[in-house]
Parts: C-alpha cells; structure tokens; sequence
C-alpha cells in the first residue's frame, strides 16, 4: 500500500521507508523537518529536503532523456568531464567534496561550519564537458549535484567534514533524498588525497554499525568540478525563491529549510 502525504503537512525523516514499512511517496514541495528517525545516525541533527522534481530526472531514467544527451557525449568531453579536479585551493586550504542529495540545503549545513572558508555547488563525476543543471536532469549524462568545500585543516578537520556530511542526509536511500528522485541526488563522498579516502572508509565503516540499512554511499576520487548556474550558489542563505533568508554564521544550529 502506497502512503501520501498532502501538501499541507511536514515532511519528517520518520517517514522515509525503512525494513519493516511500506513504501512513500510524498507529494508536498515544501518541506520543516521536525525530529530524525532511527534509521539515522543517533547524533545526527536536523535536515531537509524538499526542491522541485523535473520531469526530467523520471524519464532519463527510465532512458528517455531530452534530446538524447547521453549518446551526444563525445569521447573527448568524457575524457575531460571524468579527469581530476585541478583547481588549486587558497594557500594553507584544502578541498574536500560531498554529494548528499539537494545541493542547496547540504551547502548551507557546510556554510555554518568553522574552518570552512569557501562553498561552491555544481556538478562533477559526469560524462559530459560544462554541463548545466538541465542537462543533469535529464538523467543521461551521469552527474552528482555536490558541494565543494575549501577548508583551513588548521581550524576544522576532514574528519569534522565527514560528521557534516553525514548527519545531513541518509545514506541507504540509493539516487534519492526524501522526494528528491533521480542519479544526480546519490550520496558520495569524493576525495583529493588518500588520505580523505582512508578517513573516508574508515568513517563509513564507523556510521554502517549505527544505521539498520546498507550505506550506498560511493567512494571515489574527486573529478573535474563544474561550478553550478549563479542563481544556485548559496541559495538558501540568500533567501531562495521566497526570499527567506537562512542563517549561514558560523556554529548556527536552526534547522535547514529546503524549497524551491
């Protein structure tokens, strides 16, 4: 039996589908998350979801992307869009990068955090060279929304990073957060050195005996970062589509409201 939820009420991560309950579909657009669930880390804090689905996103995956981007790709723009992330970061920072879902809320959590002198949002581990967002949501072209970080290790460990990460999403729900649908949402964690992929592991290791379900998060080395269209860089501290401004200070712990 299907559950829905109107657009009136409050999405909760308590109603996200676990072992023994069935499956949901929620409707609503708009969504204030009001207490975790068990089936994610017991220190977690609260988290969101809740941007506008593209049609898009459904029928690439069910293979019937937009204008077929996917057999268009040349070998050339996969060589390039699948090559390392050679940005340099500031003198005395580091990267680290994160996929979890909605790139807006997940940028916020990040925002917030000591250390962290930079966020970005775009697109990386695809297929195509300089895609945009609706290329993404076609589903044919392979790419994760993800957040880039620029951190000072001095202030703020990768390890801290990790904790971030993972408080604000759920790692067993494969290519999905809440109602958020499609490859482009799936969780990932991809590292610049070997040792983020050695605290990587360790720390997915570590959450996996908190959790009741199999972690898909993947593990893979950061590729060519493609920063996102303006209008996506730090939406929700920027009011969003309805203007309303969420904190980014640094240590702010009010719950994250995502729309869109």
């Amino acid at each position: 039996m299907l559950r829905t939820i109107s657009p009136s009420c409050c999405w909760s991560p308590s109603l996200l589908p676990t072992a023994s309950s069935s499956s949901l579909i929620p409707l609503h657009r708009l969504c204030f998350i009001t207490k975790p669930s068990t089936t994610f880390p017991r220190n977690s804090t609260h988290f969101g979801f809740g941007r506008r689905r593209s049609p898009m996103s459904w029928l690439g995956k069910l293979g019937f992307g937009f204008g077929n981007k996917a057999s268009e790709i040349s070998s050339d723009s996969s060589s390039i869009a699948q090559g390392p992330d050679d940005d340099i970061p500031a003198p005395g920072q580091q990267f680290a990068q994160f996929g979890a879902g909605c790139f807006w809320g997940v940028e916020l959590a990040f925002q917030r955090v000591t250390g962290i002198t930079k966020t970005e949002v775009g697109y990386s581990q695809g297929l195509l060279h300089n895609p945009t967002y609706n290329d993404i949501c076609s589903g044919t072209t392979n790419h994760s929304e993800v957040v880039r970080v620029q951190y000072d290790p001095k202030e703020c460990s990768y390890h801290n990073l990790l904790d971030v990460f993972w408080a604000r999403h759920d790692p067993t729900t494969l290519n999905r957060q809440g109602n958020d649908v499609g490859t482009q949402y799936r969780s990932g964690i991809y590292f610049y050195t070997p040792e983020q992929e050695k605290a990587a592991l360790e720390s997915m290791e570590k959450q996996q005996e908190l959790l009741n379900r199999k972690i898909v998060t993947e593990i893979l080395p950061a590729k060519k970062f493609y920063r996102a269209e303006e209008y996506h860089q730090q939406y929700l501290a920027k009011g969003g589509r309805f203007g309303f401004k969420q904190s980014a200070e640094k240590g702010c712990n009010d719950s994250i409201r995502c729309y869109g």
